[in-house]
Order: C-alpha cells, then sequence, then structure tokens
C-alpha cells in the first residue's frame, strides 16, 4: 500500500464514481482503475462496489477511507515540522463556523488567507455548532468559530465578540421602528431553527428567565433561509447580527434591537489536546484580526470586540 493509491482511493470515495475521481485527480480512468484494483489485491480485500448509481465503498472501504483521513493529516503535519523552520506556515487548515457566522466571516477569511497565506490550504466547513465541537474533539476540524459551546471539555476557548441578537419581522407600515421590549416581541408567532440548535436554545432561555414563552410557528435549521421565510410572512424571527449583515439581503425586513441586552458571545475554539502548529496558528491570528475589523468598521452588524487572551 502507498499514499498515492491511498489518495486515488480516498478521491474515488469522496467522488463516488470512478470518471469523476479520475477528472479530478487528472489521471486516466483505466489507471485509476487498476491502482484501485492493486489496492483491493494488496489487501485481499473488496473496497469499492460498483453500480449503475456509482461506487460505493464496502465496510471495508469506510474502515479504510477513515484511516487514510488520518494518514494524509499525519503527513501534513510531517511536512509542517519538517519546513517549519524558517519558513511560511503550510499545510491544510479546516475551519468551522455555523451558517449566521459564515455569513459574515466566510468570504473574507477565504479571500484574506488566499492573499496573506499562500502556502495554506484553508477549508471551511460549515455545520451546527454541536457538529463542530465534536469535529474538534475528533480531530476532523482545526478551529472553529462559534457562538460560545455548552460543553467546553477538551477544548480552548477564547472569546472574541459580543454579538447583538435582533428582532425581524416582515417590512409593514402597520410596524413600528425603534428597539422592543421582550414582552412586545412574546406576542408574535416565529421563524426559528429546530430544538437542538444552540440559536433557538439562547432564543428560548433569553425569554424563559423572564417567564415569556414564544410561539414557533415554522422550524427552518438552515439559518440563511430564515430571512426569506420572514420576507414571505411566515412569522417573525431573532436573529444575530451576522446572519443580517450582508446589504444585499433582507430589503424587506424591519428589524429591531431589543429594549434590554440581548447578546451571545462568539468565540475560537480548538482541542485543548492537539498541539498548535504553525499553519492553525496562522489561521487563528488571521481570523481574530478580521473578526475584530468587521465588528469596528460595522461590516458585523451588532458586533462588539471584547478584550483577547493570548493563545
Amino acid at each position: 500500500m502507498d499514499v498515492r493509491k491511498l489518495r486515488y482511493f480516498a478521491q474515488v470515495v469522496e467522488a463516488r464514481s470512478l470518471s469523476r475521481a479520475a477528472e479530478q485527480l487528472n489521471v486516466a480512468q483505466p489507471a485509476l482503475s487498476k491502482s484501485i484494483q492493486a489496492l483491493e489485491r494488496d489487501l485481499d480485500l473488496q473496497l469499492l462496489r460498483r453500480s449503475a448509481q456509482g461506487v460505493t465503498p464496502t465496510e471495508a472501504g469506510v474502515r479504510l477511507y477513515e484511516h487514510s483521513q488520518i494518514i494524509f493529516q499525519q503527513l501534513d503535519r510531517a511536512r509542517l515540522e519538517v519546513r517549519k523552520t524558517g519558513n511560511r506556515p503550510f499545510g491544510r487548515v479546516v475551519v468551522g463556523m455555523p451558517h449566521s457566522i459564515a455569513a459574515v466571516l466566510g468570504l473574507p477569511l477565504l479571500v484574506a488567507a488566499a492573499e496573506r497565506l499562500p502556502d495554506i490550504r484553508l477549508e471551511l466547513v460549515q455545520d451546527h455548532s454541536h457538529q463542530l465541537t465534536g469535529g474538534l474533539r475528533a480531530d476532523r476540524v482545526n478551529l472553529a468559530i462559534m457562538a460560545n459551546p455548552r460543553s467546553r471539555a477538551d477544548l480552548a476557548v477564547e472569546p472574541i465578540l459580543s454579538e447583538q441578537l435582533f428582532f425581524a419581522v416582515r417590512l409593514q407600515e402597520s410596524e413600528p421602528a425603534g428597539p422592543i421590549s421582550f414582552a412586545e416581541a412574546a406576542n408574535y408567532r416565529y421563524v426559528l431553527p429546530g430544538s437542538s440548535n444552540g440559536l433557538r436554545a439562547t432564543v428560548e432561555s433569553y425569554f424563559r428567565t423572564r417567564g415569556l414563552s414564544l410561539v414557533v410557528e415554522t422550524e427552518v435549521d438552515a439559518i440563511g433561509l430564515i430571512p426569506r421565510c420572514v420576507e414571505a410572512g411566515l412569522g417573525a424571527t431573532v436573529l444575530p447580527g451576522g446572519s443580517l449583515s450582508d446589504p444585499r439581503g433582507a430589503k424587506m425586513l424591519q428589524v429591531r434591537p431589543f429594549e434590554t441586552s440581548f447578546e451571545r458571545v462568539v468565540v475560537l475554539a480548538r482541542s485543548a489536546q492537539t498541539p498548535l502548529t504553525p499553519a492553525p496558528e496562522a489561521v487563528i491570528e488571521l481570523a481574530i484580526t478580521l473578526c475584530r475589523e468587521l465588528a469596528m468598521s460595522g461590516k458585523w452588524r451588532g458586533g462588539s470586540v471584547l478584550a483577547l487572551d493570548s493563545h
């Protein structure tokens, strides 16, 4: 078994198609097929099932793919250790964000990394916060920028911003402007994420501590879709500023702050068990800088910079 065969195999699993994987790898399909067959002979196991619908891994193939990801990560770390003396940071860094933060930070981070960290291959993963914390603990994600996680076990967590949450409803002449009270907001029907979502838990907790409950009429886990649902008249919502920062979107929304403080803390989290190597460290510094710049410039709506601890 060699690394080239293993990379070919992993690409086929991810593409679910020999022809698509061959195109992505820029190799001839017959050569790719021979490489997979040689790998199966080496292991004396069938790794892939081929059908008219595409290619899927067998149970052994799934296990080998999981190990391949660990091997590739270790190879990246080996390259980092070899090249880090006197060289620019190098390697693959996986950054996770929920949609509400990716909406305002994702593109600026990708653009800045391409310009300032050209030897780093940055991968952006968008998922729910509880999935991202699992990815950090399993070493599938190098760092995550998200709302303060409910469980910090095995994580190093650094606060970056305080982010205000806003009430939003469909724009209409009869809708008042200006700050809204929690009591007034409780009179609306809502479009919110499902009950397992951290944002939903935060919103309901703020109302519950004031003896108020919310009527959730529509559950939408795709947070980027919620403003469109509100514009369509499906109900009001409560969203963090990052989800409302794009000036091209949400033109038919009446957005109001709350009369009393309603905010969440945005943090940078990473595994406390994994040593911090130069490439993730460089991305952390860049991400923190961008968060601060976006908040201070007003591009991160409702964002306020917090004092940072050294990392």
